[in-house]
């Protein structure tokens, strides 16, 4: 398939009006906010689409944003308080007098030892066996 100086004049000048297009799209998203911060690796292109046409269809964000600066790395949803002296203990003896109280709101109040809930009838086997 031979290509004549006139097909290829055209498609050189139609690649450079396409990348200076996408040139200039980028630049003006970026301008009114229409391309998000994580607009990157391979879902970069639909990720900044869906992001563009929701904002210029709804004039808002649907979700609240935070900047990159704004998020730890990583973030911890729920802090985990430091081990007490009584974990402590539980730990050197294996947690042989651990109980789980069952109390409250129910018919017959009863607590439990590790022992007796390994070997409840629906238990299954996990790391807690091998303490």
């Amino acid at each position: 398939m031979t290509r004549t100086r006139r097909q290829i004049i055209t498609t050189g000048l139609g690649l450079a009006a396409g990348a200076s297009g996408l040139a200039v799209t980028t630049k003006l998203g970026r301008h009114y906010g229409l391309i998000p911060p994580d607009a990157s690796g391979i879902y970069g292109p639909g990720e900044a689409l869906t992001y563009a046409a929701q904002r210029i269809l709804t004039r808002h964000s649907l979700a609240r944003e935070f900047a990159p600066s704004q998020v730890s790395n990583p973030p911890f949803a729920n802090v985990v308080a430091p081990l007490g002296d009584t974990f402590k203990r539980l730990e050197e003896d294996r947690f042989r007098e651990w109980r789980l109280a069952v109390d409250g709101m129910v018919a017959h109040p009863k607590s439990f030892s590790l022992d007796e809930l390994r070997q409840a009838p629906n238990a299954k086997p996990d790391h807690a066996s091998r303490v």
